[in-house]
């Protein structure tokens, strides 16, 4: 309340609606995430109640018979186990490679280190359906130009290589390879934002090269690792190119079926059976588990908290 020039008490004037241009830049996204994950997954919902026959749906009429079948299809524990399998190797490689790498470039500022940057980017740069033919091609011996060492253990066709027991490391390799290129330009983008100061007052205490990049610079881009960790994390559940490229590649039989993975399994009824239904409660299955993955990172975390410098 304010006072005019007699002293009576004023209503206080309400400020008008003012127009904040951020709403611009978050706009495009806001567009985005309704039509490519809302809309979707709105269209999974009722795919997964729906009933289809010769690729004809029958919109709601199926009820929960869907989800019935595919949560007491035995198939269910395969595909996801295999995706849990890879992922308990695939995450802590590829975090703690990826975060590793980039403290190490951080110091080996001269030449050296901008040529290793280009390096392990240039991976990145390339589709990972081609880093995979081209990782197939490298275990083949009959066509690798490392060949004759791969004979030397015995093998003579590339499914001697890749099989059961060294599929999912080869996988793993392939995805490490394939993807750190960009999270290590990531993460040394943030490490190059480092306040100087704090680098300066680390080594007015004495902290060595070592010491700097593990106790000072690594706690300071935990933000953008644990982002990398909710993206790890949902990719190894939508596992498919590598997968699928391997079952089709190999010339003999192939350690993978049409339902190896989850992405895989629901691929093929889609495509293969037309059963638009089962393949829609799959997707919510692997929707459900990344958002359980990721609201438990951010919460237990402290992913987004900030300091709060006060006087």
């Amino acid at each position: 309340m304010t006072k005019n020039a007699i002293g009576a008490p004023k209503a206080a004037v309400r400020p008008r609606f003012q127009f904040n241009s951020a709403i611009l830049l978050g706009l495009p996204y806001i567009i985005f995430m309704v039509v490519f994950g809302i809309v979707p997954m709105i269209l999974a919902l009722i795919f997964s109640v729906s009933k289809y026959g010769n690729y004809q749906p029958e919109y709601f009429a199926a009820g929960l018979a869907n989800y019935v079948a595919i949560f007491t299809d035995p198939q269910l524990l395969i595909s996801f186990g295999n995706v849990l399998k890879f992922g308990v190797i695939m995450l802590p490689v590829s975090f703690i490679g990826a975060l590793g790498i980039a403290l190490i470039l951080d110091l080996a500022d001269d030449r050296l280190g901008g040529f290793m940057r280009t390096v392990y980017f240039v991976p990145g740069a390339i589709t990972l359906p081609a880093v995979a033919l081209i990782a197939i091609f490298m275990f083949d011996p009959g066509i690798s130009p490392f060949g004759f060492l791969l004979k030397l253990s015995g093998a003579r066709v590339a499914g001697d290589i890749l099989n059961n027991s060294t599929l999912i490391y080869f996988m793993v390799i392939l995805r490490f390879f394939a993807s750190s290129g960009g999270w290590i330009a990531v993460f040394y983008g943030a490490l190059t934002g480092i306040n100087r100061e704090v680098i300066e007052s680390g080594m007015i205490d004495g902290c060595n090269p070592w010491q700097m990049a593990y106790h000072i610079k690594r706690p300071l881009i935990m933000g953008y690792a644990l982002f990398m960790l909710i993206n790890l994390t949902i990719q190894s559940l939508q596992l498919f190119a590598e997968p699928f490229i391997i079952q089709t590649s190999l010339q003999t039989a192939s350690p993978i079926d049409p339902y190896w993975s989850p992405n895989m399994w629901s691929a093929f009824l889609t495509i293969r059976t037309g059963d638009f239904g089962r393949s829609a409660v799959i997707s919510l299955i692997m929707l459900m588990i990344s958002l359980v993955a990721a609201i438990f990172i951010v919460t237990r975390t402290g992913m987004f908290k900030t300091d709060v410098v006060r006087n």
